[in-house]
């Protein structure tokens, strides 16, 4: 049988997820996309849900730098 592909694993670093939607309200792990696009810091997200995101058809995700959080 041929080698399945390991999932490519969430990255290191201050990064984000940016997830476009291919029809507005769409739904996968724990999230609700409206239309446009959502950012969700990786550090939200466990291995599994970017595994999910980044995997799905109906999702157009991205790697972006994380916003520095404000300091109040």
């Amino acid at each position: 049988a041929p080698a399945k592909t390991a999932p490519e694993p969430k990255p290191e670093g201050n990064k984000a997820l940016q997830v476009v939607p291919k029809r507005a309200g769409f739904r996968r792990a724990g999230y609700a996309f409206p239309d446009g696009e959502t950012v969700i810091p990786l550090a939200d997200l466990t291995d599994t849900q970017y595994e999910q995101l980044t995997n799905e058809p109906m999702l157009v995700t991205h790697l972006v730098d994380a916003e520095e959080p404000a300091d109040n």
